[in-house]
C-alpha cells in the first residue's frame, strides 16, 4: 500500500453511491499495511465515532483479561465455562419461573456467542429507548429462553449486555475503571467515550474511540495479545475468539471474500485466514495477520453493502 494506491480507495469511497442513490456518509477510513499507516478523515471529522457492535469484541478481549488474571491468582476462576447465575443471582428479580432450568446453565461463552437461548432479538437500541436501564437485567433475565444455552444461535445485544454485568459483578468494581487500567490506558487508549445502561456498561455496542485507537485493538490481537513486550490478553484466549462455533448463513455473503461466514467469541470469521470485528451503520475492523495489515472503517451509514464491496476488493487484493 503506497499513497496513491491510498488515494484511490478514498476516492472509490466518496464516488460510491448507496441503494437511495447518496453518497456514503463516511467518517474514518484507515490502513495500516506492515509498517505504513494511511488515515482519511472525511469532511474533516475530528469527533470520535461508535464502533457499535465492535464493541462486541473489545468485551471478549476483556474477558480473556479477567481470565489471565484469575490464573495468576488475582481472582478466582473465571473462563469461557463459568456458570454465570452464582455471579449475578441476587442483582434480579427472577418472576419468570420456567427461565431457572435455563439460567442456571448459562455459562460465560453463551454470552459471547449469542447462544443464550432466546428466540427473539433483545436489547437493540430502539427496542430498549422507552425502557428505565435500572430494568434491563430483569428485562433480560424474565424474557422467555426456549433453546438450551448453545443450542441456538440469535444475534442480539443481550449477551454481551449481560457480559458487563457479569463482569462487573465478578470484578467487584466498575467495569469501566478495570478496562481503562488494564486495557485502554496500556495501550495509550486515553481519548473514549463508553456509555452505560444504569449502573452497567452497555458492552454491546456505544463505544465511541478515534480509528487511530481502534487500530490499536487490531494491533493487539495481530501481535497475539502482546503490546510493548507485555502480555495483555493470553494467546490461548485470542486462539478461542479466533475458533469459529456457529455458522451464520442469514448474514453470510457468498462470492465474496469479506463475508460474515461464521461466529467466534465477539468476532466474525470468513472462510479465508483472516477476521473481523462489525457494527451497524459501516464499523469494520479487519485484521489480515498473515500480510500485516489492518483495515478500518467508520461511518454513519445504513446500507452497509457499498461499505462491504470496496473493503472486500481491499481484502482481495491483499490475499491474492
Amino acid at each position: 500500500m503506497n499513497q496513491e494506491k491510498f488515494d484511490e480507495i478514498v476516492k472509490r469511497f466518496k464516488e460510491t453511491k448507496d441503494n437511495k442513490g447518496n453518497n456514503l456518509n463516511m467518517h474514518y477510513l484507515l490502513i495500516k499495511d506492515d509498517e505504513n499507516c494511511f488515515v482519511h478523515r472525511f469532511n474533516n471529522r475530528t469527533e470520535k465515532s461508535d464502533i457499535r457492535s465492535i464493541s462486541k469484541t473489545v468485551m471478549t478481549l476483556l474477558v480473556g483479561i479477567v481470565n489471565r488474571l484469575s490464573k495468576e491468582g488475582k481472582y478466582p476462576k473465571f473462563d469461557d465455562e463459568t456458570y454465570i447465575y452464582p455471579i449475578i443471582k441476587d442483582i434480579f428479580n427472577l418472576t419468570n419461573g420456567e427461565n431457572i432450568k435455563y439460567i442456571e446453565k448459562l455459562q460465560v461463552k453463551h454470552l459471547m456467542t449469542h447462544t443464550m437461548g432466546y428466540d427473539k432479538i433483545l436489547m437493540m437500541r430502539d427496542d430498549i429507548k422507552d425502557m428505565d436501564p435500572d430494568d434491563y437485567v430483569d428485562f433480560i433475565m424474565n424474557s422467555p429462553i426456549v433453546y438450551e444455552p448453545g443450542e441456538y444461535y440469535l444475534y442480539s445485544n443481550a449477551g454481551f449486555y449481560m457480559l458487563s454485568v457479569v463482569l462487573q459483578e465478578f470484578l467487584g468494581e466498575d467495569l469501566l475503571e478495570f478496562a481503562d487500567r488494564e486495557l485502554f490506558r496500556p495501550l495509550d487508549i486515553e481519548d473514549y467515550q463508553w456509555e452505560r445502561y444504569g449502573k452497567y456498561l452497555a458492552g454491546a455496542t456505544r463505544l465511541w474511540l478515534f480509528p487511530e485507537d481502534l487500530l490499536k485493538i487490531g494491533e493487539l490481537m495481530m501481535n497475539n495479545g502482546v503490546h510493548n513486550e507485555k502480555i495483555i490478553v493470553p494467546k490461548e484466549w485470542l486462539d478461542k475468539m479466533l475458533k469459529i462455533y456457529y455458522y451464520t448463513p442469514d448474514v453470510d455473503t457468498p462470492g465474496s471474500t469479506f463475508r460474515r461466514y461464521g461466529y467466534g467469541y465477539g468476532t466474525w470469521l470468513p472462510k479465508e485466514d483472516f477476521y473481523f470485528g462489525h457494527g451497524t451503520d459501516g464499523q469494520i475492523l479487519t485484521v489480515l495477520p498473515k500480510q500485516k495489515c489492518i483495515i478500518i472503517t467508520q461511518a454513519y451509514q445504513h446500507d452497509i453493502k457499498p461499505i462491504e464491496q470496496i473493503v472486500d476488493s481491499i481484502v482481495v487484493d491483499k490475499i491474492k
